[in-house]
């Protein structure tokens, strides 16, 4: 800052984040009030972080309107995609119940960034973060901030892990003993008994589809005659595709319910499908005495896997995934060392 002299009246000038001059009246010409009413604006701007006399800046919950506003006014023909306007709009959600939601969103540093720990896990916290970056960057585009504190995602653990086949065997064995209703639960509530979560692991473990994708299926799209189940739509437009229908699948498909359009209906969900397993799948992963690290996903790791292993065919696994690229497919491959140790040994026998 500096002051300057304009007649007899002395004015304040400085630059804001190195861009844009500011200047103003000090509304006297004497020398030693005007460099209180300088100090006076620099205090305000430390303070307040924006130049006197600048717009009102929103919190990051008044912004949020604002910024969902703009993203669902684009034509769905531009970005970002569907999928991420609801990626960003479950960040939101996630991040409404912290302290950032009332920051206004020139105080948000780097240092508030990094100690915010958001829901249950670390993809959870990740949402958030990204939504975070997404606003914050649309807030500079709009010259609200003029700089994206850097935000950093947290890591998250890798799934390195596949349903082995022992575990596949536990689960199923743990599913066959009757489930009795306890007095807090009747037979028609959804915690009870092993159904929907069975058959859609054997859907999972036979054709590779997300669990997503198994929860909206349609009786429509399971082609009986072709033995096929078509996936209409998903991450991507490499996702619509057709899946294998094995045995052990149509056998469990046949004799399930055909009142609705879904395979596995709901009347308390808004879809009309169901949305999740989990509940059941954690009761019985601990009933299996299956490590704590094993999700419903690792089920789409066995078939990639088992499915590469069986065809030695890259291009068809990549197509019955849902793939694009075969980088992608290489993170669901989970190679056997006993296959590599009978190729070592077989190699030793003609070596001698």
């Amino acid at each position: 800052m500096s002051l300057y002299k304009r007649g007899s009246t002395y004015w304040y000038r400085f630059r804001w984040n190195g861009s844009k001059q500011y200047r103003g009246s000090c509304k006297t010409s004497i020398f030693a009030e005007a460099r209180k009413v300088e100090s006076l604006m620099l205090a305000r701007l430390l303070e307040n972080k924006r130049p006197p006399g600048s717009r009102k800046i929103p919190t990051l919950a008044e912004f949020s309107g604002r910024f969902f506003q703009w993203m669902d006014s684009l034509p769905t023909d531009r970005p970002p995609k569907e999928g991420t306007r609801k990626y960003y709009h479950v960040g939101w959600k996630l991040l409404e119940k912290t302290t950032m939601a009332g920051r206004r969103v020139d105080h948000i540093e780097r240092d508030d960034i990094s100690a915010l720990a958001v829901g249950s896990s670390p993809a959870n916290t990740n949402n958030a973060l990204r939504t975070l970056r997404r606003m914050l960057k649309r807030g500079q585009e709009w010259g609200l901030i003029h700089t994206v504190p850097k935000i950093r995602l947290v890591e998250e653990p890798g799934r390195e892990i596949m349903l082995e086949p022992w575990m596949e065997a536990n689960l199923l064995a743990v599913m066959e003993i009757e489930r009795t209703p306890s007095s807090k639960h009747s037979p028609q509530s959804a915690n009870y008994g092993w159904q929907p979560l069975r058959d859609v692991l054997l859907i999972m473990l036979d054709t590779g589809m997300r669990p997503a994708e198994v929860f909206r299926m349609e009786w429509e799209h399971v082609k009986w005659d072709r033995g096929l189940i078509f996936v209409p739509r998903s991450k991507s437009r490499k996702s619509k595709r057709y899946v294998p229908l094995s045995e052990r699948v149509k056998a469990a498909l046949l004799v399930r319910a055909k009142d609705s359009s879904f395979v596995f209906p709901s009347a308390r969900s808004r879809s009309s499908h169901i949305e999740t397993v989990q509940k059941q799948f954690d009761r019985a992963k601990k009933l299996a005495s299956l490590p704590g690290a094993v999700v419903l996903y690792c089920a789409r790791h066995r078939f990639s896997t088992d499915a590469m292993d069986g065809t030695g065919n890259l291009m068809a696994v990549m197509d019955v995934m849902g793939h694009s690229r075969p980088d992608v497919t290489r993170l669901y491959q989970h190679p056997g060392l006993k296959q590599i140790g009978m190729a070592i040994n077989k190699r030793n026998e003609v070596v001698q």
